[in-house]
């Protein structure tokens, strides 16, 4: 007896690129930071190998509790104060891949927002292959591409198609 199976309708795999955000967009929900909620994975041949988000020191305040460092008068200061008491979600990845003894040489970064220079700094010592970013980060330091361009790092904005 031979069973017969409706055609099934065939569903279109998401990109590694959208796979990619919707892990980066999970993580950044995980940030206690009032201004920006930043996620961050590291891919390599579309394997994920870590991941991260911007928040305080392990065992420190979160800013939504104790305030934001960065703040006066209800105002965030500008970028590169200095005074942000979190760490970047790229640095935190980092930190997480060394103490588990993950290489992520010549990986591809996804990240919520475009990189600030010294995030890029440290990911051209790497190195990375690609850096994709959802959104363009408000203060912006063009360094930062111009880094990777001169390092032959991919620099693009993540579309939605």
């Amino acid at each position: 007896m031979r069973l017969h199976l409706e055609k099934e309708k065939k569903v279109a795999n998401p990109s590694w690129d959208e796979t990619a955000m919707k892990v980066v967009d999970a993580y950044s929900k995980r940030s206690h930071c009032k201004w920006f909620k930043i996620g961050v994975a590291f891919f390599r041949d579309d394997r994920l190998l870590v991941v991260g988000y911007n928040g305080s020191p392990r065992g420190e305040p979160h800013c939504d509790k104790v305030g934001c460092a960065k703040e006066v008068d209800g105002k965030r200061l500008p970028a590169g104060s200095g005074l942000c008491r979190g760490a970047h979600a790229e640095m935190n990845a980092i930190v997480n891949a060394a103490s588990e003894g993950i290489n992520l040489k010549n990986a591809r970064v996804y990240c919520t927002y475009s990189p600030c220079y010294s995030c890029a700094k440290v990911l051209v010592n790497l190195p990375i292959t690609e850096f994709i970013y959802k959104i363009k980060y408000p203060d912006e330091d063009l360094r930062a591409i111009e880094l990777f361009l001169r390092r032959g790092i991919a620099v693009r904005q993540y579309k939605v198609v």
